[in-house]
């Protein structure tokens, strides 16, 4: 039995070691975080509303409850604005599930070109943001940057200004 009790006590150690620190070692992988599409939701006077639909990809064989995800969106090199979800969410063990973040934003604060881009099919976006989440493992959190393009919906019958 005091053969066993070292033994034991190394591996609680070796595993208390790998999840310290808010991370889940060496077991998590991260999930895939991708822009699929921006939502033109409503514009005024002085700006407006986008949701942007993203995309959560969890290769784990564990569910990831979204704990916050926070990130900057900008549009052909300006700043259109931030989002937050502090709200949970559930992407399933091995699975896929999309997201939907609000950003607001003033048109005094975009830049010209970044105006017009709002009027066309697709947007030249760069994102970026931290994604948490909590998992029966322990908590992680996902830093992510995304440049591309991506479609644009508009709602029914809005007008951008140009």
């Amino acid at each position: 039995m005091t053969r066993l009790a070292p033994g034991l006590l190394a591996l609680v150690l070796a595993g208390t070691a790998a999840c310290s620190g808010g991370g889940l070692g060496s077991s998590f992988r991260e999930p895939g975080i991708t822009l699929e599409q921006v939502t033109l939701r409503g514009v005024g006077l002085t700006g407006g509303s986008l949701d942007l639909g993203i995309r959560v990809d969890n290769p784990n064989g564990v569910d990831l409850r979204g704990a916050g995800l926070r990130l900057g969106f900008d549009v052909e090199n300006a700043h259109v604005g931030d989002g937050e979800l502090p709200d949970t969410y559930l992407i399933p063990a091995n699975g896929t599930g999309t997201i939907t973040v609000p950003v607001r934003f003033t048109w005094s604060g975009l830049a010209g070109a970044a105006r017009n881009a709002l009027g066309y099919g697709e947007l030249p976006y760069r994102m970026t943001g931290e994604a948490r989440f909590t998992t029966p493992l322990g908590r992680a959190s996902v830093p992510f940057e995304r440049t591309g393009r991506v479609p644009l919906a508009k709602a029914a019958g809005l007008i951008i200004p140009r």
